[in-house]
């Protein structure tokens, strides 16, 4: 991935609009390892087929929830990040998957955890190709081929590095 100097920035997701500055290159340096993190995540990158490829899924979105809140750490000491806020709306929407994943039966209820992880995996690719459209910056390949709005991806997937 190529390196980048984002002055400022505005991003609108859903129920969130953010307008913000990249306070300094760590801060840069953090949303790169987001992205490229965010590629080789399972759960966002593959389709649930059965109740053991949906319990690895669950066990990725776990990992990955792991890595925002250890990335957040970064972000905290950065003085007047606001880059901060995107990774609160990442794990606010993947502890909202895991409460419900935690009161289904993987077997029992296959179906309707492979509907939630839709719903989760389309928030955060929405979320992380928002603030990659917005800033012009290169991402990873493969990071938005399981989009579900094909607009997105096929109309940016010439720009991914």
């Amino acid at each position: 991935m190529k390196s980048f100097k984002l002055e400022s920035l505005s991003v609108n997701i859903p129920f969130l609009n953010i307008n913000f500055k990249i306070a300094d290159d760590i801060e840069g340096e953090i949303v790169n390892e987001i992205l490229i993190h965010s590629e080789d995540k399972r759960f966002l990158t593959s389709w649930q087929c059965c109740s053991n490829c949906t319990k690895h899924a669950i066990d990725s979105v776990l990992e990955y929830r792991k890595f925002l809140v250890d990335q957040k750490v970064k972000l905290s000491k950065i003085k007047k990040s606001q880059f901060i806020k995107i990774v609160d709306y990442l794990l606010v929407e993947t502890k909202k998957f895991l409460s419900i994943s935690e009161k289904c039966d993987i077997h029992r209820d296959q179906k309707h955890l492979s509907m939630q992880l839709e719903i989760l995996r389309n928030n955060i690719l929405n979320t992380l190709w928002k603030f990659c459209n917005d800033t012009k910056i290169d991402y990873p390949k493969n990071l938005f081929a399981m989009m579900k709005n094909k607009n997105f991806s096929n109309q940016y997937r010439g720009s991914a590095s």
